[in-house]
């Protein structure tokens, strides 16, 4: 609701000047003397002449002075009515007898205003801020880590009320400094040689490895939903051949150097879906493996026809797990092996009389038709049976629910059945004869040396002045911590930076995605010793050591989706 406008309009103000007059009007009528024709005491209800054809001819004998008028006194008051305003005792009295009610009415007690509860202006907007202000404790909360976000990032926006140190126009030292540290993936902060100054380290944050890269096309993010035509490598066979035959030596490079860990992690970004392959002692997992979403129900038939034994974490239910391993149904069955439509206690026991004799050999259209059920209905059973259970699999496709994880040897599985598979490359639109896009940290057969675009600008808010950079590329998670590390050493001041993700990558950022339902069983070392021997394995994949330490923790608490982060210059802490 509103609150009340202050302005008047003209016939309002005229109405309610109209309504003054008469009530005047009345008061002094009835402050007259009635007459007395007889000398019989008054009775209680007596009754009283007036003429009320003065009021509402609207004949008051003076002449209607102008309301907006400046002489006029009663035009400088506010033409506001009384409505609660009791009326003394003879108008009382009059309107009594009128209206035939009794001369005293209980009267009830004057209660006082609540103004806290009226509808004004700035009641509604202090409850309105009440209602959506953000709670004091997330903004309060401080850590001195940062978490991984394992989400491939589109652009980043960094701001601060002081300048960063950073210019779009490189030095030459600092140039080939930066790009010398990020191939030989050295620690330039520990090394002599090198330019060590904040634009070079800002620079060598700014690269990646890529393949395939094609100047006139975006490989990244892959916008499949677009309509346009039709790329001109679609029609042609030999342009074909020769793109997927050097994308499948730089996947198979990129494979051996996560199974050799000296590449900690690497995604494959196809139209539909997204893989992220991690090394053995990432996440504290002791095998290599992989995370896929989103997925289908097509796609996860194929993975099972193929023999690749996956599971998805972040199903509610727990029980409907995918694994071709299970032995209750044949692998050639039309119905999913972790989708069950009955339970246990709902399916058909045998007939009486006739004991089990445990073999579960017995054909069930066979024990349909025993019951007396034609072929035909047999088959309408089944039919139905189907789409109940396609229904129940599809009911998670393109959500985060339908995460697939993949470890072990069933990541060497994954690897030769997407080095296979022809449905990763688009047959039409502007990426038709495209294969997947591969983003690394470390540089790999065919990979191509890519630099995120960065804008600089000033940005002015509440009369304030801001400075803004702003990344745009896929941004690697390691990247975003080298980033981070770069501007807080770099500079005292406050920053923050706001971080646009790649939605087909954010279900890799849910704690329970990195986590396989059996790996307490797997993995009963210490969590000290494993991290320590992680660490160790892992020292030459190009990451820091400090750095190498935070990735390779088991605790899922570190693994979280980072819209923001803030970064406190004064108590150097981080808040997202």
């Amino acid at each position: 609701m509103e609150p009340p406008s202050p302005w008047k309009r003209p016939n309002e103000v005229m109405q309610l000047h109209k309504l003054k007059r008469r009530k005047k009007a009345l008061q002094e009528r009835m402050k007259q003397p009635a007459p007395s024709t007889s000398n019989e005491p008054v009775a209680t209800s007596q009754t009283v002449d007036l003429d009320f054809s003065r009021l509402i001819n609207g004949d008051y004998g003076d002449k209607r002075k102008n309301p907006f008028s400046k002489n006029n006194s009663q035009a400088t008051k506010k033409p506001k009515v009384e409505v609660e305003s009791p009326l003394d005792e003879s108008n009382d009295k009059t309107l009594f007898a009128l209206l035939k009610l009794p001369a005293k009415l209980p009267q009830k007690p004057p209660q006082d205003l609540d103004t806290e509860k009226l509808s004004t202006f700035s009641n509604l907007l202090q409850k309105f801020t009440a209602e959506h202000s953000v709670e004091p404790q997330h903004i309060e909360k401080k850590y001195k880590y940062l978490p991984i976000d394992w989400a491939l990032k589109t652009k980043i926006r960094l701001m601060s009320p002081k300048p960063f140190a950073w210019t779009s126009k490189l030095k030459a030292s600092e140039e080939a400094s930066g790009i010398t540290g990020f191939v030989r993936c050295l620690d330039t902060t520990s090394s002599s040689s090198l330019d060590t100054s904040p634009r070079a380290l800002f620079h060598q944050t700014c690269l990646y490895w890529q393949h395939p890269h094609l100047p006139w096309l975006q490989l990244f993010p892959r916008s499949s939903g677009k309509v346009a035509a039709t790329s001109f490598m679609a029609t042609n066979e030999d342009v074909k051949q020769a793109l997927h035959r050097e994308w499948t030596e730089s996947f198979r490079s990129l494979f051996q150097l996560v199974r050799a860990l000296h590449c900690p992690y690497f995604y494959v970004c196809a139209n539909t879906f997204t893989v992220l392959f991690r090394a053995a002692g990432v996440c504290g997992v002791t095998e290599p493996c992989a995370l896929i979403a989103p997925t289908s129900r097509g796609f996860r038939q194929a993975l099972r026809q193929e023999d690749v034994e996956f599971t998805m974490p972040l199903r509610s239910d727990t029980k409907k797990r995918l694994s071709n391993s299970d032995e209750e149904k044949p692998k050639n069955s039309s119905f999913d092996s972790c989708y069950d439509t009955m339970d246990e206690g709902s399916r058909l026991d045998p007939p009486e009389g006739k004991e089990d004799d445990g073999s579960g050999d017995e054909d069930p259209d066979q024990f349909l038709s025993q019951l007396g059920l034609e072929t035909e209905v047999i088959k309408k059973i089944n039919i139905n049976q189907t789409r109940v259970t396609q229904t129940a699999e599809s009911s998670v496709d393109s959500a985060a629910e339908s995460l697939v994880f993949v470890r072990g040897a069933d990541a060497q599985a994954l690897f030769n059945f997407l080095l296979n598979c022809k449905s990763v490359v688009g047959p039409t639109g502007p990426l038709a004869g495209v294969p997947p896009t591969l983003l690394a940290p470390v540089a790999f057969h065919g990979g191509t040396l890519q630099a995120l675009k960065v804008r600089e600008n000033t940005v002015h808010s509440d009369s304030k002045k801001y400075y803004s950079i702003e990344l745009r590329g896929p941004v690697l998670p390691t990247a975003l911590h080298s980033l981070l590390r770069v501007l807080r050493d770099s500079s005292a001041a406050t920053f923050s930076a706001t971080c646009a993700h790649h939605a087909p990558s954010k279900a890799f950022s849910t704690p329970r995605a990195h986590t396989a339902p059996d790996d307490s069983s797997k993995e009963n070392e210490p969590n000290a010793f494993s991290k320590a021997f992680n660490k160790e394995n892992l020292s030459d994949c190009g990451i820091s050591e400090d750095m190498l330490q935070h990735f390779c923790s088991p605790d899922p608490n570190l693994v979280t989706l980072l819209d923001s982060v803030k970064y406190n210059a004064e108590d150097d802490t981080y808040s997202w």
